[in-house]
């Protein structure tokens, strides 16, 4: 009976063993997120109403992985960091946050508003990764925006913008800290851009 009772215990103490190894590892998981709507007014309305789509990219870089690159032909990711939420709807917040502060539109939606829009704001994010080569370490950010008629979908303007700033330090949280001035450059350039 003893014999029964250990062969029947054995995997709960093995699952627990694992269970407390995994626990006393000592690796922090770290979550980023960022802040870069940092923009004021442009003192005039410009538009009645901005929808801001959801940002589209490639599948993999849209996720919470933060990722870097040595050469063009590899890329992986950050295992302890990532960011707080899927990067698509990371820079989306960000884009509504500068889009409001910046008072060019009466109104700035979502893409799950139901309320009917004027214009609407497309994202395409082509790179968004810490890039570590024989030059330096850098967050490189390209993101392309369009302006679109809502009614027609015909383009009202379209820029790209692109963006390399070296890093303070040489990991996730340096290239974190990088890639949000990348952020924060991009939302004044963007008003700039729509007050034109």
């Amino acid at each position: 009976m003893k014999r029964f009772i250990f062969a029947k215990s054995l995997p709960i103490l093995t699952l627990i063993s694992i269970l407390l190894l995994a626990a006393c590892s000592g690796k922090t998981l770290h979550r980023y997120t960022l802040d870069a709507a940092d923009v004021s007014g442009t003192g005039s309305v410009r538009y009645s109403s901005i929808r801001v789509d959801y940002p589209k990219g490639i599948p993999d870089t849209m996720s919470d992985r933060i990722y870097y690159s040595k050469s063009d032909l590899s890329q992986s990711y950050y295992l302890y960091h990532q960011w707080s939420q899927p990067l698509n709807r990371i820079i989306m917040a960000q884009l509504i946050a500068a889009l409001q502060r910046s008072h060019l539109a009466k109104t700035v939606l979502d893409y799950a508003s139901e309320a009917e829009s004027r214009y609407t704001l497309e994202t395409t994010i082509y790179r968004f990764e810490h890039r570590i080569d024989a030059h330096g370490s850098y967050a490189v950010v390209s993101i392309g925006l369009r302006l679109l008629r809502s009614d027609d979908k015909s383009i009202v303007k379209s820029r790209r913008f692109d963006y390399r700033i070296p890093t303070p330090t040489v990991d996730a949280p340096g290239f974190v800290e990088a890639a949000n001035e990348a952020m924060k450059r991009l939302s004044r350039d963007m008003v700039r851009w729509l007050a034109r």
